[in-house]
This record gives structure tokens, C-alpha cells and sequence, in this order.
């Protein structure tokens, strides 16, 4: 029976990940959009099919994809129990002639529904058992928006004349909009803003009936997982709640049980520098000590254990902190713990506009941290990042090196991305195929955006050294995005995509990496280069970051500002000269050196601040050669700002433990 070729996506993507309120709802996107597409393969290759991009057997025919493999039955023995998504969203398989998409497509819709129907009859149908009117209009929108939800498109052929010529089909189908999600009424979901929340019920005319709908389903599920101010729809509320199924309910339905069902909040991530630097200094670990204490002693237990939420965290590097690192994020910054509704005391916090309950309690545990912060030297820092990456002219490189060749490359890839992450103490979000999402700590974020970068690079070492006029190709991009840890993580979310898609590939030409600064306030310090291997332009960013941190009166105040304020513009058409002679003349102002060795000193700082404003720029034409991509160099200021808002991040006294060794 001859054999066709099958090109299957599902989506949609970006509306389903990057519409999160908090990060496990961020993993949890990802992981089902992977766990669905491995569902739709497992259908494939139990009908007779092959999976052909991308690669997910060796060479003796043995499933190699961790999630594959669980969802077949047939887990991994390094990896029975698959955590992080590793299964891209489009995939490319080898079909009988007879072979019916829509089976696939069918089977894998009603795996998602078989979740959904757990989570409702876990979650969601004891809470409206004394209403049954209620239970019709929310159990009416819950299948709506669980049966419509997914976007599954494909297109199955006979195998073209021209090789590689099948690659465009996938794209032409997705002209065609075939799929309409129904229209959504009422007040809408507060995560995903497009669908419906579920009580059905206008805040507007029923503000009280919508509270008791929400409070009933608040009690079943817990107020750490549906806060006060969250209304969801069906689809929100099943990434939001399957993760604290049973391990019986989560075998049952999505094949396997996990072990983690927390993730870092985006506080706990901004204050992991300053927890780790607690961590490395034995005679600060009874004065950390002695703030949990006082935490212990000011509230009952059951809040105790809500604000120990840290507990399945595991970062490596704080290990010596043992419980003393399991506590929420927010008791370690002020802001936040100086807000009632932020970090409650009690297990009833207050409401918009009532007082708060524990003013004493609170005032008393933030003198106790003041404390803890002058003790350790400086204080927490609100700022985490955010890391997305993926491949550049990935269909280019597949039409012209091979879908084999390339997909075992990414494999070789993915698989070192989490122990990468790991590494920097960060934690792996999304690995799959040729993207990466991951959440970091902010001081470790760009080492890690060069570490990947070389593996990604090294993993097409072979293939570019078969084929030399196509090095160019096998390159990739990244943004980071360093956010307070306020901002809503998919306006964060948003930010980088828009970043690494419009700053890194197309305006500077892909090759490169993208850095922004995320205040509460908006947007700052943009910054953007592209770079040979993933290693010079940031490399010399951070070299400013470590002389600034090393020396915090080397720069005066105003020296970046001024030359900021006075010089920008006129920067970018000037020459290198002009830039040092300029720079130094302003460094004077604040530094006058006195002697020789004070003028090389200041002009060696200059040096490290022009390398970290020196950029380059690519001229991407995707229409010609690789081979005659042009680039240039620009001077972009945002860059010094940004190694200065790094080192604050990090910069403590040393201790006194320190001191001795040194």
C-alpha cells in the first residue's frame, strides 16, 4: 500500500501559554499543548504511521521522547514521569494511503475531554450541587468551551515531485480559517480574556450572586489555587487545577502521575540572588534562621503552611537553607509583605478597601526583616527573568539540510537545555524541538542565553561542517526580559515574544539577543545585538556588570545618565574615537584621575563601558545566500543601563565569612 504524508498542527498557541496568572499556569500551557500533540502522534503511530520531523526514535526503533514514550505506555527509565513539554505543536508523519486524520484528531479531543471532565467532577459540580440552575448555565459553558477550544488543522498527500515542496502545505491550510470558536457572552474569564467566565452570571446586575459562586468554588479548591479577585473560564480553570489531581485521577488521564505540583512564584525568583547569597555564608543562616522564627511565632499554623508554599521549589544552590528557603517569595520583599491582600497573615485576608486585620503582626515581621536585610547586607531586589529562545529559518534549514539531520540535532540540543537551566538556578518552563521558555534568576539570565546558544550552535557542529555555505542558517535568537516581579506574567509573556520575533529576528537580523527592562511603570532599557556564536556582545555586557558590582564608586551617578541625556542621539552617528573621547571627557567630570595609574584606570573603565554599549547589527536576506548577510555596528547606551541595573540586583556587603577567607 503506498504511503502518504501527514502535516498536523494544533493551537492555538499563544492564547493558550502565554495567557497566565501565575507561572505553573504558564508550565501547565505548555505541558498540555505538548501532552495534546503527543497525543495526536501516539494516534499516528498506533494506526500504522511514522513520525518523520520531528526525530522521536533511535536507530533501533526505541521512542526516545520522554512524553511520547509515557503517553505509549512505555516510559523512560530516566524519565518515567515527563514534567516539562517536549513535543513541538506541528509535527510531519508518514501515513498509510487509508489513513483518517480525523480519527487522530478525534482520539486526542477526547483525551483532553476526559481531563476536563475529571477536573470538573473534582472541582467545579460539588460547589453548585445546591443549585441546579446554576449547574445548568455553568455545566452549558463548561462543554462549550472545552469542545471548541482546540485548533486542530492538517493536510495529508501523496509525496511531491520536489522534495521539501510538502513543507509549504501546512502554511496554505492555515489560510483557510475554518475554525470559529463560539461566540462568548457575559463578563469574560479574568486569565484568558476572550472566553466567558463560568458562573455565566453579569457582575453588573448580580455582583453577590457571582461572589457566592466563586467563594463556593474557592473553598473546594483552596485560595492559594482561585484567588479573591479571579473569575476563570473552563479552559483557565483546567490548567489552573489539574496539577492537584490525585496521582490515581492524573494516571487515569493524562497517563502518568507527578511528583511537583508547585512551581517558583515570580517573587520567590526575584529573591533567589539574595537567598543564594545567604545560602553561600554559614554565619548568616541562624540570622535568616531567626526571621523564620519570628514568622513562626506571629501567625497560626495553618497560615504557617500557606506561606511555606516554596516547599517544592528545590533550587540546588539553597539546599543549606533547608526549611528556611521553603517560605513565599513575598515575606522576603517589602512591598509586598506590607500589603494585606498581597501576603495575608490570616486565613480570611482582607477585601478591597477593609483594614487590615494584622497591621500589628505585619509591622512587626517588616522591622524583623529591615533587620534581616542590613544584617545581610542589602535587600531583596524585585526583579526575576524571563527567557525565551528558539531557532532562526527553521524551514529553510530542514528544506535544505534534511529533516533527519536536523531534527537529531535538536534533539542532541533539548536534551542539555534543562540541566543548562538547571545550572543558572533556573527551572526549564518549555524544551521542545527548537524553542525554550524558562524563568530565571535576573543576574544568571544572559550566562544562560550564551550557554544554550553553544549548544545550540555545537549540536549543528556536524552538519555545518558537511555543508559550510549554510552556517548561517543554523543559528538562533533569544530574548530576556528582566520584569518586577508584579508585572502580570502575560503582559511579561507578551513582551518577550515580541522581543525575540520583532527585535532580535527581524529588525537586527536574527542571530541575536534581546534585553528589556520591565518596570511596573512600562518598558526600559532596550537592548539588542547580534552576536558570533552567542558569546562576544554579551560577554562584554557582563564584563560591565562584574566592574560595576566589583566597584560600586568606579561610575559616578550621573555619568551614564549625562551621557545618556546629553550625547545619545548623536552617539549613533559618530565613530569608536569620537565615542572614547567623549565618554572619557564626561567620566572626568566625576572622576578627576590624579595621577597615572588613575588615568589608566579611567580609561579602562571607559573601555568596558564602550564594549557594552558596541552592538551589531545583522541585514538578513532571506532571499540570497546565507553567505551575503551583511552586518553592522551601532551604538546602543541601553546597554550600560542595563549592566547597572544587573549589578544593583546582586550588589551585598561582603560578610564576614567572607572576609576571613578571602
Amino acid at each position: 500500500m503506498s504511503e502518504h504524508i501527514l502535516h498536523i498542527s494544533i493551537g492555538p498557541v499563544q492564547g493558550f501559554v502565554a495567557q497566565a496568572r501565575r507561572t505553573r499556569d504558564l508550565w501547565a500551557g505548555s505541558f498540555l499543548l505538548s501532552w495534546m500533540s503527543g497525543q495526536l502522534m501516539a494516534a499516528v503511530l498506533q494506526k500504522g504511521g511514522d513520525i518523520v520531523f520531528p526525530t522521536v526514535r533511535d536507530e533501533e526503533d526505541a521512542i526516545t521522547d520522554p512524553m511520547l514514550a509515557a503517553i505509549l505506555g512505555k516510559p523512560l527509565p530516566k524519565n518515567p514521569h515527563p514534567k516539562i513539554g517536549s513535543l513541538p505543536n506541528r509535527f510531519k508523519a508518514q501515513v498509510p494511503a487509508n489513513f483518517d486524520p480525523k480519527v487522530a484528531v478525534n482520539e486526542a479531543k477526547q483525551r483532553w475531554q476526559n481531563l476536563a471532565e475529571t477536573i470538573w467532577k473534582s472541582f467545579v459540580e460539588n460547589a453548585l450541587n445546591e443549585n441546579e440552575d446554576q449547574r445548568n448555565l455553568t455545566r452549558a459553558i463548561w462543554e462549550r468551551q472545552i469542545k471548541s477550544f482546540w485548533e486542530i488543522q492538517w493536510v495529508k498527500g501523496e509525496h511531491p515531485a520536489n522534495k521539501g515542496e510538502d513543507a509549504k502545505w501546512l502554511d496554505s491550510r492555515k489560510n483557510w480559517r475554518s475554525h470559529w470558536p463560539p461566540e462568548e457572552g457575559g463578563d469574560h474569564c479574568t486569565t484568558m480574556g476572550s472566553w466567558q467566565e463560568l458562573s455565566g452570571l453579569v457582575r453588573s446586575r448580580q455582583r453577590k450572586e457571582q461572589d457566592n459562586f466563586w467563594n463556593a468554588l474557592r473553598k473546594n479548591v483552596g485560595r492559594l489555587d482561585l484567588q479573591d479577585d479571579e473569575r476563570l473560564c473552563a479552559i483557565a480553570l483546567v490548567k489552573r487545577l489539574f496539577p492537584k489531581l490525585e496521582n490515581g485521577q492524573l494516571k487515569k488521564t493524562i497517563g502518568w502521575s507527578f511528583q511537583t505540583k508547585n512551581w517558583p512564584s515570580t517573587a520567590y525568583m526575584a529573591i533567589a540572588p539574595w537567598l543564594m547569597h545567604i545560602a553561600d555564608n554559614p554565619t548568616l543562616h541562624p540570622k535568616l534562621g531567626g526571621y523564620v522564627k519570628t514568622i513562626r511565632e506571629s501567625v497560626d499554623n495553618k497560615t504557617f503552611n500557606q506561606l511555606t508554599s516554596e516547599y517544592e521549589t528545590r533550587l540546588s544552590v539553597l539546599k543549606p537553607l533547608g526549611q528556611s528557603s521553603n517560605l513565599d517569595g513575598n515575606l522576603f520583599l517589602e512591598t509586598a509583605l506590607a500589603n494585606p491582600r498581597a501576603t495575608p497573615l490570616t486565613n480570611d485576608p482582607p477585601k478591597t478597601g477593609e483594614d487590615d486585620p494584622d497591621k500589628e503582626t505585619r509591622e512587626k515581621l517588616l522591622q524583623s526583616l529591615k533587620k534581616l536585610g542590613k544584617e545581610v547586607g542589602g535587600d531583596a531586589k524585585p526583579y526575576y527573568a524571563l527567557l525565551l529562545m528558539d531557532g532562526d529559518r527553521l524551514g529553510k534549514l530542514l528544506r535544505t539540510l534534511g529533516e533527519k539531520e536536523v531534527s537529531e540535532a535538536l534533539n542532541q540540543f533539548v536534551k542539555q537545555v534543562e540541566e543548562i537551566v538547571r545550572c543558572n538556578n533556573g527551572v526549564t518552563i518549555y524544551a521542545g524541538g527548537d524553542d525554550v521558555l524558562a524563568m530565571l534568576p535576573a543576574t544568571q539570565a544572559i550566562q544562560c542565553a550564551r550557554q544554550l546558544g553553544k549548544a545550540y550552535d555545537e549540536a549543528f557542529h556536524n552538519l555545518v561542517d558537511a555543508n559550510k555555505k549554510h552556517e548561517t542558517l543554523t543559528t538562533a535568537s533569544c530574548a530576556i526580559v528582566f520584569s518586577h516581579y508584579h508585572n502580570p506574567l502575560r503582559d511579561v509573556m507578551k513582551l518577550a515574544r515580541k522581543e525575540l520575533d520583532e527585535v532580535a529576528k527581524e529588525q537586527n537580523g536574527r542571530n541575536s539577543l534581546a534585553l528589556a527592562i520591565m518596570q511596573p511603570s512600562g518598558v526600559h532599557n532596550r537592548w539588542v545585538s547580534q552576536f558570533d556564536g552567542l558569546t562576544a556582545q554579551p560577554e562584554s555586557l557582563e564584563k560591565l556588570r562584574e566592574t560595576i558590582a566589583q566597584n560600586k564608586d568606579l561610575y559616578s551617578t550621573g555619568f551614564f545618565y549625562n551621557l545618556r541625556e546629553r550625547y545619545g542621539k548623536w552617539f549613533s552617528q559618530c565613530g569608536e574615537e569620537d565615542h572614547y573621547a567623549i565618554a572619557l571627557a564626561e567620566y572626568y567630570k566625576g572622576n578627576q584621575p590624579k595621577d597615572k595609574d588613575e588615568r589608566t584606570k579611567a580609561e579602562k573603565a571607559v573601555e568596558t563601558f564602550l564594549a557594552a554599549c558596541l552592538t551589531q547589527q545583522g541585514k538578513d536576506k532571506d532571499n540570497n545566500p546565507p553567505e551575503e548577510t551583511e552586518t553592522k555596528e551601532s551604538f546602543q547606551i541601553e546597554g550600560a543601563f542595563i549592566a547597572r541595573f544587573l549589578a544593583a540586583l546582586n550588589r551585598f556587603e561582603p560578610s564576614p565569612q567572607k572576609e576571613e577567607n578571602s
